[in-house]
């Protein structure tokens, strides 16, 4: 296997703050992150302060225990939660939302790069358990209810749960599946190619998914089947359990809602005065708390009459009437992202999280709330991030004269480079003099009309634009033209597209794992977890 990574400096859409998160670090903290923790030497050190604070261990491992053994954990797993029990056990944590079938390929290597960073850290003596959360309490349905792959044509298909429309705001964890799930998985199956492998895949994604199980529970299964082996520990917040104990940082958090909500406006006016975004839109009337209405997380406001009002109805509730709510019945509510990590390390010694760029930016505003909450932040690292490709993509480079990094420039433009370099090279280089000659002379018009009469030289430049899109258009049709006559060729770069560059974006955030386990196999988790290596901070090129 060979491996190759590239710079996230050279990836379209990475924000300037994970850049500068990544590589100039001193740019970032410690005004909007915990300046140590970034090594294994620093980590270790820091494990203290997390121990310092107080947890409900026992607790805590008791319904996670139950949780785990639901999902069909095994001896690695059970074994890890008896480490939590323990005082100096800290927790290496990551998450995300219960997707369709796992959801996207970067779920599995958050939790691989957890796995390998507690495996590394238990070898320098700290007793560290590696977590996963499953974000069961989001209420967003549309983002988990669908899973994309490469089917058997290598064309990028969409898979969607629609046996049921849940009303707005459940929470996903909330929402159970019904018979219509088997025809997703025969649907799924059917895309794939066939293999040896197929059987066992199937019959996985079937004892996880069954009418009848809630999409979280689904979800925790499956990672249980592909993970377990590995010891990972779930969490799904959305016990009743977990909110009793988390109710007293419910309590303090409301307690000081106006604080709260300050801080994260001020720490957001900072972000943006620093040059970076705000990963979450927030106001001083800001509740760090959703209210369970007949099933649904709606949204609070506190206004400036001092009560709390929910969002979309005439309800509303004096600052005392909510606060002893909130005392009596913490599972009536649910924490909004602001908060969610607060309570969860509330629940957890976390020594470190890992996340991605969107969650890397949420911990951007959230420290100083932390420091209010008088709770430790934990240390925010990036999970790994890869591309997996199979020999006959790396044949596709190989054959074409590509880079990777050819693809973000799109399909298009990656035709026309193909193209330049066969036999229509000749007329290609025509289309780049004809524009240099034509703009040399549009150039000296351009001159000769400012000293006549300004206001034709200011024409120029419209006509000046239009002249160089026609020939743009013209070059961009013949390109096309000649890639189309080459068909085996255009089928080949369209599926190394619809491959590693899917909808113009990373194969990670697109194509589910079935894929890859139906094609190499459950063998394919292990190699991704040998090139695992939490401090990289790079996009790695995996050539299975």
């Amino acid at each position: 296997m060979t491996e190759q990574a590239i710079s996230f400096g050279s990836i379209p859409k990475t924000s300037r703050l994970y850049k500068d998160f990544l590589y100039d670090f001193a740019r970032v903290a410690p005004r909007f992150y915990e300046a140590e923790g970034r090594d294994l030497a620093s980590l270790v050190a820091r494990a203290p302060r997390v121990l310092a604070q107080s947890f409900a261990r026992d607790a805590v491992a008791d319904v996670l225990k139950e949780q785990n053994l639901n999902a069909g954990a095994g001896e690695a797993t059970l074994a890890n939660l008896e480490r939590l029990r323990q005082n100096d056990a800290v927790v290496i944590i990551t998450g995300q939302q219960a997707g369709l079938f796992g959801g996207p390929l970067y779920t599995v290597f958050k939790a691989l790069t957890a796995l390998k960073l507690a495996e590394q850290l238990r070898a320098e003596g700290v007793n560290a358990v590696p977590m996963f959360w499953i974000a069961a309490e989001d209420h967003d349905f549309e983002e988990v209810n669908h899973t994309r792959l490469i089917n058997r044509e290598g064309q990028l298909t969409t898979v969607t749960y629609t046996a049921c429309s849940p009303k707005e705001g459940k929470p996903v964890g909330h929402v159970v599946l019904r018979e219509g799930i088997e025809q997703n998985i025969d649907e799924l199956i059917a895309a794939l190619p066939d293999s040896e492998f197929i059987p066992q895949l199937k019959e996985d994604l079937t004892n996880a998914y069954q009418s009848g199980t809630d999409f979280g529970a689904a979800f925790g299964k499956l990672m249980m089947c592909w993970l377990g082996r590995f010891g990972i520990v779930l969490i799904n917040p959305l016990d009743d359990r977990f909110k009793h104990i988390a109710g007293e940082i419910y309590l303090k958090a409301m307690t000081h809602q106006p604080q709260f909500a300050d801080t994260l406006v001020r720490e957001s006016a900072a972000l943006e005065a620093a040059g970076y975004h705000a990963q979450v839109y927030t106001s001083a009337e800001a509740v760090p708390l959703f209210m369970m209405d007949e099933g649904r997380r709606t949204a609070m406001t506190r206004h400036s009459d001092g009560r709390f009002h929910l969002k979309g109805s005439n309800k509303s509730f004096a600052a005392d009437e909510l606060l002893s709510t909130v005392q009596r019945c913490p599972n009536c509510f649910s924490p909004n992202v602001t908060l969610r990590p607060i309570v969860q390390d509330f629940l957890l010694p976390t020594l470190a999280y890992i996340g991605g760029p969107a969650e890397i930016a949420y911990f951007a505003q959230l420290r100083p709330n932390y420091e209010l909450l008088k709770r430790v932040p934990p240390v925010v690292l990036p999970r790994a991030s890869f591309s997996l490709i199979e020999h006959k993509q790396a044949k596709t480079f190989d054959k074409y004269q590509l880079s990777f990094q050819d693809l973000f420039n799109g399909l298009e433009e990656t035709l026309r480079k193909i193209v330049e370099q066969g036999p229509d090279a000749a007329t290609i280089a025509v289309f780049a003099e004809t524009e240099q000659q034509i703009g040399e002379q549009l150039e000296t018009l351009r001159a000769s009309l400012s000293v006549a009469d300004a206001s034709l030289a200011d024409a120029l430049k419209g006509g000046r634009e239009k002249i160089f899109y026609q020939i743009n258009n013209l070059r961009t049709r013949f390109v096309n033209n000649r890639s189309k006559r080459d068909e085996t060729m255009h089928q080949q770069i369209e599926r190394l597209f619809a491959v590693l560059y899917p909808n113009k974006g990373l194969q990670e955030r697109e194509l589910n794992f079935a894929y890859f386990l139906a094609r190499y196999g459950y063998d394919v988790i292990d190699r991704i977890y040998a090139a695992t290596e939490p401090e990289l901070g790079q996009h790695k090129l995996i050539y299975l």
